[in-house]
């Protein structure tokens, strides 16, 4: 990967150095700024907090300034109902005010733990997944891994999919299967839970459950790179939380001759909302000749599959593969979270900031991604090449569009 991340805190150093934190500046991190006692104050703090080190504001049509004016009266307003007679705000008013006040905003990473200051319950917000509910194809959907191991056994069953694997490994889970085609030609199967691969790989010492999960990895890619009857590589990535960049290096790099330009991503090098820096190229390299597979030239095709539910690096790689040669995407348009979560909170004015223990914690993107093909689509999700909607046809339904695509490429 060519995110070029040193060059970009060289720079981001330096600006930094030179720059004077003047009246614009606040630091989100200040122990004096998680110290507020009261609702106002409290609101006062975060919306200064997202002010500076929000992402999107170039591209969010949420009008911040009025946030405030609109919201800061309300929270006062439960700041004298304090005061009068020690009246603590009810759990409705006090997650209504915020679900207002965040409501619109476009990063769908965005996630609020905040704590009533004089209860220390604790509250959280997440206005993507808000949003991602509200749409109309997805009422009455379970994105769930349930629900993937639930319809994986649907597949065996249905024989879409012969006997496989499952594998376990830090909470994550994964799955190899293959199927065998009438003709004898087969096709290699993954799903997982999150993009871990890279560091599965790494993992010195595995347990047994581990070591399977492991296992399932190596397996997908040896037969994506080696099979001689290959007729075609499915990556299921709907209910695939996301994980890390790196692992376009397993999943893209084998099946590129060339490194590939896909994404433009910028960083806050500044206090202000728009103290951006240049937009920066980023790349997936291609591998050594004899780690890689030209299925552009073989006719082999690659499906990623997705939902709404298809978040971050899941949605990362499907507008890769989408774009290959060879590629295709399947299924529902994804979450929408494309912000990588990179930050040095002393190089870059952005990410996440707060306490997990204190008060509030804000867990939001630290890259804006503009994709080539595509460009910037922050909380709209990735759509696919061959829309197929969960609640008209199930789990099975994108799988059996795939197979279907497969066998008739």
């Amino acid at each position: 990967m060519k995110h070029k991340l040193l060059y970009i805190a060289a720079i981001a150093l330096l600006a930094v150095g030179c720059r004077q934190k003047g009246d614009v500046y606040f630091d989100p991190n200040d122990p004096q700024n998680m110290a507020y006692t009261t609702y106002s104050e409290q609101f006062d703090v975060l919306w200064r907090s997202m002010n500076m080190y929000y992402m999107f504001w170039s591209e969010d049509s949420t009008d911040w300034d009025q946030v405030y004016y609109t919201m800061k009266p309300k929270f006062e307003e439960l700041d004298a109902a304090y005061k009068a007679d020690e009246s603590v705000a009810d759990s409705l008013t006090f997650t209504t005010l915020y679900q207002e006040a965040t409501h619109s905003l476009i990063d769908h990473h965005l996630a609020m733990i905040i704590r009533d200051p004089h209860t220390g319950k604790p509250y959280t917000f997440r206005p993507g997944l808000d949003e991602m509910r509200s749409r109309e194809y997805t009422a009455g959907q379970e994105y769930t891994t349930d629900a993937m191991k639930a319809a994986i056994a649907d597949y065996e069953t249905q024989h879409l999919l012969d006997a496989g694997q499952w594998g376990e490994m830090n909470g994550e889970e994964n799955y190899f299967g293959i199927r065998t085609l009438d003709d004898g030609r087969k096709i290699a199967y993954l799903w997982q839970s999150g993009f871990k691969m890279m560091t599965a790989l790494e993992k010195k010492d595995p347990d047994d459950k581990e070591r399977l999960y492991i296992n399932n990895i190596e397996a997908w890619r040896d037969m994506c790179l080696t099979e001689t009857q290959l007729a075609g590589i499915i990556l299921d990535n709907r209910c695939n939380t996301g994980g890390e960049v790196r692992d376009l290096n397993i999943v893209v790099a084998p099946f590129i001759n060339e490194p590939l330009y896909y994404a433009d991503v910028r960083y806050k090098e500044g206090p202000g909302r728009y103290d951006y820096t240049d937009w920066i190229p980023a790349y997936v390299d291609t591998l050594p000749a004899d780690k890689r597979r030209n299925i552009e030239a073989e006719g082999i095709p690659y499906i990623v599959l997705t939902n709404a539910y298809t978040i971050s690096m899941g949605e990362m790689t499907a507008a890769v593969i989408k774009h290959l040669p060879t590629g295709r995407m399947i299924g529902e348009r994804t979450f929408g979270a494309h912000g990588r979560l990179y930050s040095v909170n002393t190089l870059f004015y952005d990410g996440t900031f707060g306490d997990r223990n204190g008060k509030h914690y804000v867990y939001t993107s630290s890259m804006q991604t503009r994709f080539v093909q595509e460009g910037m689509l922050e909380g709209k999700g990735i759509t696919p090449t061959r829309l197929v909607y969960q609640a008209e046809e199930g789990y099975l339904g994108a799988m059996n569009k795939a197979i279907d695509y497969i066998k008739a490429y």
